[in-house]
């Protein structure tokens, strides 16, 4: 996903630029801006799903992946990407419906800025700004955010205050040595039953050695730490999260045809709550893959990886898959592997919503798909089918967590639609799911599309709308709804531009 183009189209949210992948959907389970966010690849849950940020592993058996997904921005993210389906072999444990792959924007050009301010209904307000650009052999960006809102209901007041920063240089022919830093600070007024309170920061150290014209080896080392505390009428509930990792991947091209990756890592995590537990884990592990350009027209992948979890033992993951060109427009593509899920900390020492249980097993999963991609004049179709088995699936709620007997299925069928005309004047965008199986009774069907039009040089028009049919999350019945939204800028000047957007233009109730 392009994070320039999105945000051209009125897509700031994280959580909304997700839904533009077909097999993805990301909201708020709450509604409200601020309340914890989610995210379903697949069929399957927010736990299942990994997330990558300037190469570090975040979400894992102590971090909750919602926590940054409940109201993060799209703007200073350089590179989105989504891979669906189980992997394990190639990113490791809790990646059985997929992976979330985000990099801090690096600067390029002369040295620039921008700042942008907004203000809204519901007493809503946002101001960002950024810096970034090149001297030398040296590029840096610097990205800072403030928002706020009332939602939409009483005592639903949010505010998040954020920072980004990369800076990256070429210190000789052979390294380039990088840095990055993320941090964010938000508040959330629970619908007056808490105030929420997240404080969390990032921070990657890393080297690119280009050791000849066949070997190129990449190091990382990073820091993370997540705190969170909630204060109600019923009392108070907080926990800490210190982690820490190295990794290292090293990529020879064996041949012209031939390339092997391997690599290790290392990480370990301190986690601490107020209901008492006070816990270090580590877990370390070693991955290699193989891609091979059998033809022309084909080119096959496979992979391995082994992890080993000081709390639950070792796993042993795979995946195998190809492309095949059919005609110089149509491709086939497919793949098979495995993932696991190990159990949360909540899952593990409990929460304020209730006990823990130490003597879970993680979950495993094997997962195929089968897909094809046509392109004509400027458009592109795809169609995927998809299928995942889950053995012994943790069961959250009600506490204490028990792991289920048998097997669990998602199954489904992802399209996509994208393309341009009229010379670009107008482009569109539309991703449909239609789940057959999932977990916690998910939507049937999804679907989120778009479409732009640059009117003249100067001005932009879109609308666009997202469609859930009837689901549970595995709650209450929710009816089926659309959110749609109208948007439109104007360059007035060479540095000055006007946007506008009517979200939920209808006012659809959900």
């Amino acid at each position: 996903l392009d994070p320039e183009q999105l945000e051209s189209s009125g897509i700031l949210q994280l959580r909304d630029a997700l839904n533009a992948a077909p097999g993805v959907i990301s909201t708020s389970t709450g509604g409200e801006t601020g309340a914890l966010g989610s995210v379903f690849i697949r069929g399957t849950t927010t736990n299942y799903s990994q997330i990558v940020i300037d190469g570090m592993r975040l979400s894992d058996s102590s971090t909750p992946l919602g926590n940054i997904l409940s109201a993060a921005r799209a703007t200073d993210i350089g590179k989105l990407e989504i891979l669906r389906g189980p992997q394990g072999a190639i990113y490791g444990g809790e990646s059985i419906g997929g992976v979330l792959w985000m990099e801090t924007a690096r600067g390029s050009g002369d040295p620039n800025g921008s700042a942008t301010v907004e203000a809204g209904s519901f007493n809503s307000f946002s101001g960002r700004a950024k810096a970034g650009g090149e001297v030398g052999k040296m590029n840096y960006y610097l990205g800072s955010s403030y928002e706020q809102t009332d939602n939409d209901a009483p005592n639903q007041h949010f505010d998040q205050s954020s920072a980004a920063l990369r800076v990256e240089g070429q210190v000789d022919p052979v390294w380039t040595l990088g840095t990055t830093f993320r941090a964010n600070d938000s508040y959330y007024e629970n619908l007056g039953n808490s105030d929420d309170h997240l404080d969390a920061s990032l921070t990657t150290l890393y080297a690119t050695g280009k050791f000849s014209d066949v070997w190129t080896g990449r190091f990382l080392a990073g820091y993370h730490q997540e705190f969170y505390d909630s204060d109600s009428s019923f009392g108070t509930y907080g926990s800490d999260l210190r982690d820490a990792s190295v990794s290292t991947d090293q990529e020879i091209k064996l041949s012209d045809d031939v390339r092997l990756l391997a690599g290790a890592y290392g990480h370990r995590s301190n986690y601490e709550s107020t209901i008492g537990a006070d816990e270090e884990r580590d877990r370390f592990g070693v991955h290699s893959a193989l891609e091979w350009d059998a033809t022309d027209k084909l080119t096959a992948t496979a992979a391995l990886r082994w992890e080993d979890y000081e709390a639950y033992g070792d796993e042993v993951t795979w995946r195998l898959g190809a492309i095949q060109e059919l005609v110089p427009s149509t491709s086939i593509r497919g793949g098979i592997g495995t993932s696991f899920r190990s159990p949360t900390y909540l899952d593990l020492f409990g929460s304020s919503f209730g006990v823990g249980n130490p003597n879970l097993e993680a979950e495993t999963a094997t997962g195929w798909d089968i897909g094809i991609t046509h392109k004509i004049l400027g458009h592109q179709l795809e169609a995927t089918w998809f299928e995942n088995h889950i053995q012994d699936q943790i069961q959250s709620f009600p506490t204490p967590p028990v792991n289920l007997a048998g097997e669990t299925r998602t199954q489904g069928t992802e399209f996509a639609v994208r393309g341009a005309a009229l010379e670009e004047a107008v482009s569109y965008c539309v991703a449909w799911t239609w789940l057959h199986e999932s977990l916690s009774d998910q939507p049937r069907n999804a679907a989120t599309a778009s479409l732009d039009w640059k009117a003249t040089e100067k001005s932009l028009i879109g609308i666009g709308a997202t469609h859930l049919a009837s689901h549970s999350w595995g709650g209450d019945p929710i009816d089926a709804y659309t959110v749609a939204r109208f948007h439109g800028s104007y360059q007035v000047t060479e540095k000055v531009k006007l946007h506008a957007c009517v979200e939920n233009a209808f006012d659809a109730d959900y």
